[in-house]
């Protein structure tokens, strides 16, 4: 996360050339934008009242593995911010948000905001144990933990809409699901095992 604070307004387009790979844009807690490296969208309109604060919320969506290029992988915000043209330098404040393990729910508010990212925890419990697909289409974009193994990212733009279950990281009984929803466009109530996988539904 990016935080910057601006005593006086300013408006006009945000422009992150160097966006590393997906981002949220923020202002006084309000969504402004969503920026995209993969459909080359770096850009929005926003405009910030006096004493405002801006915020952008930066995903690394994976790095590459092979070619002369990994050297150049780096990730976040690797070129100046810009707002109607000017550069914008000086007093940013970063936060990391790491998600190598499951989130702690007890050091983070229970409020629900809607378009802000949330964390959802929830439990259900199985007289059997075996593989299954969590689908995740009526989902917006995030991470799912299922007692504690990350099970890893969602989209629903697609092709996959379905994350797989191994059966052994279940158990009889009741068992802990973890999911950080990074988009929150509408508040989620339930999510569904399925026997097929859903590999080829491209929404946008």
């Amino acid at each position: 996360m990016y935080s910057k604070h601006f005593a006086q307004p300013l408006k006009g387009k945000l422009e992150i050339k160097g966006l590393r790979d997906y981002a949220l844009v923020y202002v006084n807690g309000e969504k402004a934008g969503e920026l995209n490296r993969y459909y080359n969208n770096y850009s929005c309109d926003i405009d910030i009242p006096a004493n405002g604060t801006l915020d952008i919320l930066v995903e690394n969506m994976g790095r590459i593995n092979y070619g002369a290029e990994i050297i150049h992988n780096l990730k976040g915000i690797i070129s100046p911010v810009t707002i109607a043209g000017n550069e914008i330098t000086g007093n940013w404040k970063m936060y990391q948000f790491p998600m190598d393990k499951e989130p702690d729910l007890k050091r983070h508010s229970t409020k629900y905001v809607k378009n802000h990212p949330v964390i959802y925890n929830g439990s259900f419990s199985l007289s059997k144990t075996g593989d299954t697909f969590l689908d995740m289409s009526k989902w917006g974009k995030g991470i799912v933990f299922v007692n504690g193994h990350n099970l890893g990212r969602y989209w629903n733009v697609g092709p996959q809409q379905t994350l797989y279950l191994p059966g052994c990281w279940l158990k009889k009984g009741v068992n802990r699901i973890t999911v950080f929803e990074e988009i929150n466009d509408q508040k989620q109530k339930e999510i569904s095992g399925i026997k097929m996988p859903i590999l080829d539904e491209l929404k946008k």
